[in-house]
């Protein structure tokens, strides 16, 4: 029997009509875009319905209704392509899922066996239930925040419930804290290292950008531990992005490096070191 899914933003309006569309050849079910979570860590990656605990796999054909290439939970869409295309479920329509975003990266980044750090998108109850796999300490990180902004230590259920109702309109990943140092900013044009920043906290904050008070230094690429070279270039190649900057950290505990994510817009022309990557835009330009 073939299984069909329809998700909807609304999918009480959808009941009667997959009630009638259901017969001894199909099963058809409806469930909330809202429901969808999504399971990132390096041994597997996963989509399924919070509710009802279903892998979408289980499923031959998946329709998305009432929805706009403008609706604000749109950025899931890209996410749940790569998933179907993986799998081989039929996904309609796919027109809208021309979106990029954080969630997209990770499943790009995890498809081309780029390491992240484990990450957790769904309903807050997911999000609350999953801190423990994460060893107890979480970041909640908006799906569409820049600078750090909206990037959250939580080491409580209770935390997480309250920092979401605090920003309804604001959708969050949760992703496993990565004890460290510092990060590097790895500035690539056309996929090639070309300027490296490492940047450390200023000991009141947990985040390292600049932009929030962190500490900056300009690091020589022959000094730099190819791993991380290698990395950046590998994760721009992920998501095709000519000119990016790559954010990568390294895990003080296991000494293991991780992509935090990859820009497309790495502050060329601002933040620390201008005169230095000013250089790259002037052979861009050439």
């Amino acid at each position: 029997m073939k299984k069909i899914l329809i998700l909807a933003r609304e999918p009480e309006t959808f009941a009667k009509l997959a009630q009638s569309l259901t017969t001894d050849a199909a099963e058809v079910e409806v469930a909330a875009y809202s429901d969808l979570a999504f399971w990132i860590d390096d041994d597997e990656a996963k989509v399924f319905c919070y509710k009802t605990s279903k892998d979408l796999r289980e499923y031959q054909r998946i329709l998305v209704l009432s929805t706009s290439p403008y609706h604000k939970q749109n950025y899931i869409f890209s996410a749940l392509a790569c998933y179907c295309r993986r799998y081989d479920i039929e996904l309609l329509d796919d027109s809208f899922t021309n979106t990029d975003g954080k969630l997209y990266a990770m499943w790009r980044f995890w498809e081309q066996g780029v390491k992240v750090p484990r990450t957790a998108f769904g309903p807050v109850g997911f999000l609350a239930e999953t801190l423990p796999k994460l060893g107890g300490v979480g970041v909640l990180k908006s799906v569409n925040g820049t600078k750090g902004r909206d990037n959250y230590l939580v080491r409580s259920a209770e935390e997480i419930r309250k920092i979401i109702a605090e920003n309804p309109e604001t959708y969050f990943t949760l992703q496993n804290f990565i004890p460290n140092d510092g990060d590097y900013r790895v500035v690539l044009l056309n996929f090639e290292p070309k300027l490296v920043i490492y940047r450390s906290a200023n000991g009141k904050d947990f985040r390292n950008n600049t932009s929030l008070g962190g500490q900056a230094s300009l690091v020589a690429l022959t000094e730099v531990d190819p791993k991380v070279l290698d990395l950046a270039i590998k994760a721009a190649k992920a998501l095709n992005i000519r000119i990016a900057g790559a954010d990568i950290l390294q895990d003080k505990t296991t000494g293991e490096y991780s992509v935090l994510e990859v820009n497309r817009t790495p502050q060329l022309a601002s933040g620390a070191f201008v005169d230095e990557k000013m250089q790259i835009l002037k052979e861009l330009a050439q």
